[in-house]
């Protein structure tokens, strides 16, 4: 029974023990907490200050852009709409002058431009005309060389070349050289040139 008694003691002396220390840790951060809300307040009142400073320069600033828009709605409506102008006679005279001088010169430039347009429509209806004329006379030229050929070949003549006749016209001087200077070794030759020559017309 004692020893319940002293365990029950010493249970609830732990207890007790732990709601203080559960007490202390309490006040601590209450304490805390009244400090964080003292500096909230302190910053609450700083912003209110602020604001009551900003509404307060605002007022101002609302009543000197009242005060602005009044004077400038004041000086546009003592703003003439209409100015009368005296000019001197030198003037009026320089002026009149200059207006002339501006339409001959409108006139020259637009006559400019005209004769311009008019030039390049020249240009190119010559060189429509003259790549016209080129193509006609090449067509011309190709078909004049065609008939010519054609009357030719009805005639039973050949165009050859004129390097090959200068070579064919060597040769055979050649070979008549030959043929004079070897009469023995040229009898073989004309018999296989007539040979040659009637194998060909019995073909």
């Amino acid at each position: 029974m004692e020893n319940e008694n002293k365990e029950s003691k010493s249970n609830g002396m732990e207890l007790l023990e732990n709601v203080i220390k559960s007490n202390k840790e309490n006040m601590e951060q209450n304490v805390k907490l009244q400090f964080a809300i003292e500096d909230h307040t302190t910053l609450l009142n700083d912003l209110k200050i602020s604001l009551e400073d900003g509404q307060s320069i605002n007022n101002e600033s609302l009543v000197f852009f009242k005060l602005v828009q009044a004077k400038i709605t004041e000086l546009i409506a003592n703003i003439p709409t209409q100015t009368e102008m005296v000019l001197s006679k030198e003037t009026k005279d320089y002026l009149d002058s200059f207006v002339k001088d501006i339409k001959w010169k409108k006139k020259f430039i637009w006559s400019g431009i005209g004769v311009f347009v008019f030039a390049v429509l020249v240009l190119i209806t010559a060189i429509n005309f003259s790549t016209n004329w080129y193509k006609e006379s090449i067509k011309a030229k190709s078909e004049l060389r065609q008939d010519i050929l054609n009357e030719i070949a009805n005639e039973g003549k050949k165009i050859y070349n004129e390097n090959e006749i200068k070579i064919l016209n060597e040769n055979t001087q050649v070979m008549q050289l030959w043929i004079r200077n070897n009469p023995k070794k040229a009898e073989d030759f004309l018999r296989f040139k007539d040979g040659y020559k009637a194998s060909k017309e019995n073909q």
